[in-house]
């Protein structure tokens, strides 16, 4: 290859033996001539993608040449762009990313860059264990990738006087020339607490401890204006997944999705309405097609699917946050529930609409249970009670948690388990107990099942009070047969909780069930199988009262199914009517 010229040094091959073979002419070059050196420099100091693709290294112990330059693909030029715009802005920046897509090498090359480059640049970079952030010799870890590429650089890019074995030793990488530091942490609640920094890498973040995480984030607010936060999904209760999906806290947001990558994408397809096996002529219109919610594969998709379960895709490939949580529900079950909308009747005699629910509050008038529709009432009413229908009425009562849970009463109709009417919300015993007790009333007197534990049992001693059907556990003695009663209302046990919720599991998995409220949803899509434990419940600080209630009325109707009543016959009629006058009348009949 000829000696470059000064014009040429931006015009590169982006092709791997291309651009090697550029590498070796432009540092031979440079080594001779001074001014070249000079502007090669400076081109590196002002555009970061012109340094990284032809002074940047990155290795891969699966492949036979494992050390390889960086070339960046154009969704990684983006990328890099927008990470670097969010240091200079100081704003903080989520990516949520399939695996094997470059994300660490490029956020650490613009942390090197600017360490490298520019004055006052500290920076931190923190995953959830130590021997994930520096391990000497371990490429998989933070630390050791800038050290790795450092040591890959020609001297004249290198800080004046700078030994990489002197000056980026264990946790701690200074440049000798301008002061700037990148330092490791390992997850602490106090993350990030010592010294203001230019920004900081929270690595891996769906993966720290819950509570760790929490506390790491609100320390590091006062420490940089700038948190990169990146990770592949794990669930939906952890602090990673929080910022990724809400919308209070401002947050720049990316998903560096399989789809972008060309290699993988190459030969994507979907599957249309018809079945119908549609592939795509240009591997760039696969990422805007997943953005809109549609299923896109390729070969390279197929071959994961065949190696992977279900919840390692979600987590590794698919930036699926539900089923990467080990869920406890069927989730294609659960996407066909629809939530029922809300509206307000013309009048009070108005039927409801199926798909649609009011809000009301119920008022006790001459001993009769009537509706009171109101905007933002207690109670969501479903479908109103019919004539000869049988409903149970059951209720998670609050335990006054920390992370607040609710008190949730469910209504279902027994032939048809749909759910007709929910309500939630932080409400004392007492309170509880009357509103349990007047819609047991109302739903043509109910069976009124409200859980017995903890603050249950005094929701319950109140129920004895009033007039209600109210559910009693019973057991049965294994000699005599009889039954006797243990306590009023359902008790959850180790024994009765898995029954309960395999029950409802098996409801939502058959499609027998429609659900219908979105809270009640909401909290299915979240109630996971602890991976440590292997206890179903809420995942994080999501809650699970309404799963709860659910499945405990789903067990009473079980056991108290729907029983038509007997038609009484006229000889019946009058039997019944001479048996109450003789008792009346102390047996003489008149």
């Amino acid at each position: 290859m000829e000696t470059l010229s000064k014009t040429s040094i931006t015009d590169y091959p982006r092709s791997l033996q291309g651009n090697i073979e550029f590498r070796a002419q432009l540092l031979k070059d440079c080594e001779t001539d001074l001014i070249l050196q000079q502007n090669v420099k400076e081109l590196c100091r002002r555009d970061i993608i012109f340094w990284i693709d032809l002074f940047c290294w990155t290795k891969d112990p699966r492949r036979k040449i494992d050390i390889l330059p960086f070339i960046c693909y154009d969704y990684q030029r983006t990328y890099i762009k927008d990470i670097e715009r969010a240091i200079d802005e100081q704003n903080d920046d989520l990516s949520d990313k399939s695996r094997d897509m470059g994300v660490s090498w490029m956020v650490l090359y613009v942390m090197e860059h600017k360490w490298t480059f520019e004055s006052g640049s500290d920076f931190r970079v923190g995953s959830r264990k130590e021997e994930y952030v520096d391990q000497l010799n371990n490429i998989d870890t933070l630390l050791e990738k800038i050290r790795f590429n450092l040591k890959r650089q020609p001297r004249w890019l290198l800080p004046k006087d700078f030994e990489p074995d002197e000056h980026a030793t264990y946790m701690r990488i200074r440049n000798t020339e301008n002061g700037n530091t990148i330092i490791g942490e390992s997850a602490n609640p106090h993350f990030g607490s010592g010294g203001r920094r230019k920004a900081i890498l929270l690595d891996e973040f769906a993966k720290w401890d819950k509570s760790v995480a929490e506390a790491a984030w609100t320390a590091t607010a006062d420490v940089t204006k700038c948190r990169i936060v990146v990770s592949t999904p794990v669930g939906s209760g952890n602090k990673f997944a929080q910022l990724s999906q809400g919308t209070k806290e401002k947050i720049n947001k990316h998903s560096l999705h399989w789809t972008l990558h060309p290699h993988k994408a190459d030969g994507a397809y979907y599957v249309d309405s018809f079945g119908n096996k549609v592939v795509l002529d240009d591997y760039r219109k696969a990422y805007p097609l997943w953005k809109k919610g549609v299923k896109i594969r390729s070969p390279w998709y197929d071959a994961e699917d065949e190696r992977r379960s279900e919840s390692d895709l979600a987590q590794e490939v698919d930036i699926d946050y539900l089923k990467s949580g080990h869920p406890f529900f069927n989730l294609t079950a659960l996407a066909k529930q629809q939530v029922w909308e809300y509206i307000k009747r013309a009048h009070q005699g108005a039927p409801i609409p199926y798909g649609s629910y009011i809000t009301a509050k119920l008022v006790d008038i001459d001993n009769k249970i009537e509706v009171r529709e109101l905007v933002d009432e207690w109670l969501r009413i479903y479908e109103l009670p019919v004539k000869d229908m049988q409903y149970v009425v059951s209720g998670d009562v609050a335990e006054g948690l920390e992370k607040g849970d609710e008190s949730f009463m469910t209504v279902r109709e027994k032939i048809t388990r749909n759910v007709v009417a929910c309500a939630n919300g932080i409400l004392g015993t007492d309170e509880f107990a009357i509103n349990l007790q007047m819609v047991g009333k109302f739903y043509n007197n109910a069976n009124v099942a409200p859980e017995n534990n903890n603050h249950g049992h005094s929701v319950c001693q109140d129920l004895k009070k009033l007039d209600c059907d109210l559910y009693e556990t019973t057991k049965v003695n294994e000699k005599t047969k009889q039954v006797s009663v243990v306590r009023a209302g359902w008790t959850t046990t180790p024994a009765t909780r898995p029954k309960m919720l395999d029950q409802l599991e098996e409801e939502i998995r058959k499609n027998s069930v429609e659900l219908r409220d979105e809270v009640l949803i909401s909290q299915c899509k979240t109630f996971v199988k602890n991976p440590k434990t292997g206890k179903p419940e809420a995942d994080g600080s999501f809650l699970d009262d309404g799963v709860m209630s659910c499945a405990i009325g789903g067990e009473v109707i079980k056991e108290k199914p729907y029983k038509a009543k007997e038609k009484q016959t006229h000889e019946k009629r009058k039997a019944m009517k001479r048996k109450r006058t003789e008792k009346r009348n102390a047996g003489y009949g008149y």
